[in-house]
């Protein structure tokens, strides 16, 4: 699913990496804004335990520090999840994606920008999807992958939380394999009907195991970290 350089015309590059750009200082906003609501919130509690300025510094830093910890761990999550790339005939690489694993643990905003960090690394560190192309696999595994699969996840899980992470997996891996599909036939790099039935047909199979992962590394990670799985 990581497009490689040379895939896409230069036009759609261009615009896929301005949005993508727009959306990772928009996501970057909202989550120095809930740091800063949070630790409003933290100085109200402390203010009211008559906790003198040393010991606030430190409370303050250690939910900081926590929670920086908590999108690194995620995000080396994420980074092993893709790391396992199936050939494509005809176009790219099928792989998993673990945006909705992100996405329950953090919301879709941090999501976003984990998902993205990822792509970047791996572009820049790594050779795994092409640095011009960057706009479109953020687009595609970022944002459908994670963020909008979120709100599906939402949509979805009130009732049963499997089904909804079930579906949010489905989602993601099979909406942004298409927008990728659609993407590489707009820059005239494939021929649609014969990498529609390669890619998607693959990629049916991933969203299944990608939906089992997600549920068995959910339940790990709340145990782990003393929270509920509900």
């Amino acid at each position: 699913m990581h497009i490689p350089d040379g895939f896409l015309n230069n036009n759609l590059e261009g615009v896929l990496l301005i949005e993508a750009l727009g959306m990772i200082v928009y996501c970057l906003s909202k989550i120095l804004k809930t740091i800063t609501v949070t630790i409003g919130i933290i100085a109200d509690n402390v203010s009211g335990a008559n906790i003198d300025n040393s010991q606030s510094f430190f409370i303050f830093s250690e939910n900081i520090s926590k929670y920086f910890q908590r999108l690194t761990l995620i995000a080396l999550w994420i980074f092993a999840f893709q790391m396992f790339n199936i050939p494509v005939k005809s176009t790219t690489s099928a792989h998993l994606l673990g945006g909705v694993f992100a996405a329950i643990l953090t919301g879709p905003f941090a999501s976003f920008i984990i998902m993205s960090f990822v792509i970047i690394i791996q572009s820049l560190f790594f050779s795994d999807g092409g640095i011009l192309a960057l706009g479109a696999n953020i687009l595609n595994m970022a944002f459908i992958g994670s963020f909008l699969s979120y709100y599906v996840y939402k949509a979805f899980s009130n009732e049963n939380q499997h089904f909804g992470i079930f579906i949010a997996c489905f989602f993601s891996v099979m909406a942004a394999s298409f927008v990728c599909l659609i993407e590489l036939k707009l820059s005239g790099s494939i021929v649609f009907s014969t990498a529609f039935k390669n890619i998607m047909g693959l990629h049916f199979g991933i969203s299944c195991l990608e939906a089992l992962i997600t549920v068995t590394l959910l339940k790990v990670f709340r145990n782990v970290n003393g929270e509920s799985n509900e």
